[in-house]
């Protein structure tokens, strides 16, 4: 009995030491919130280089985030057959690219949050609580247009400026997809116009 109560103090011992042990450099590469993200990466990186590297990596995976949210909401309440498939495109798309992102920021050791910012948050359920599903429909495109023209100039004015081969890479990877989405965007934009125009 001596023996058993011995082995079982060794063994909860050791968990206690693995639960409550040093993390391994790189493993908290990922919390909740964006703001809370850039505040550890402020901590973490001492070149304004690196921490400007850092935000364009954090804000890219809040907003990859965000999109595949509001493909997935558009793929489920939409009833255009164009919004439909560009909504299973778009999450599709970017969920591969919130993947190359987390990797990167994992090599780069740069925190990375696990969800979109409050504002894409608020959006999200605004456009959720959007009753008329035409009104959702031309919402949710011209959201699609101005998320992506955004997307495009960071992706843009991070690649002027940074000295990271890596994140350079990523960038000139990310961005012939980013331009081909806006294009898709814009012209299922037209139709949804054209199909409310109709329904007048």
């Amino acid at each position: 009995m001596k023996h058993k109560n011995k082995l079982f103090s060794l063994l909860f011992m050791a968990l206690v030491m693995v639960a409550c042990g040093p993390r391994e450099q790189g493993t908290d590469s990922a919390t909740t919130e964006p703001n809370e993200a850039e505040d550890v990466n402020d901590d973490k990186f001492s070149s304004n280089e690196t921490e400007n590297d850092a935000e364009f990596i954090v804000e890219a995976v809040a907003s990859n985030y965000a999109e595949i949210e509001m493909a997935q909401l558009a793929a489920q309440r939409s009833d255009n057959p164009q919004v439909k498939d560009l909504a299973k495109m778009l999450e599709a798309e970017h969920n591969k690219m919130l993947k190359d992102l987390q990797t990167l920021a994992s090599q780069k050791s740069v925190t990375i949050p696990t969800t979109a910012d409050d504002a894409a948050r608020r959006k999200i359920e605004n456009l959720n609580k959007e009753e008329e599903i035409k009104d959702f429909n031309k919402e949710w495109v011209n959201e699609m247009v101005d998320r992506h023209e955004a997307s495009i100039k960071k992706f843009e004015g991070c690649a002027e400026k940074t000295q990271d081969a890596d994140v350079k890479n990523l960038i000139n990877q990310a961005l012939p997809n980013l331009r081909t989405h806006l294009d898709k965007v814009k012209s299922v934009q037209e139709a949804v116009k054209v199909a409310d125009k109709s329904s007048r």
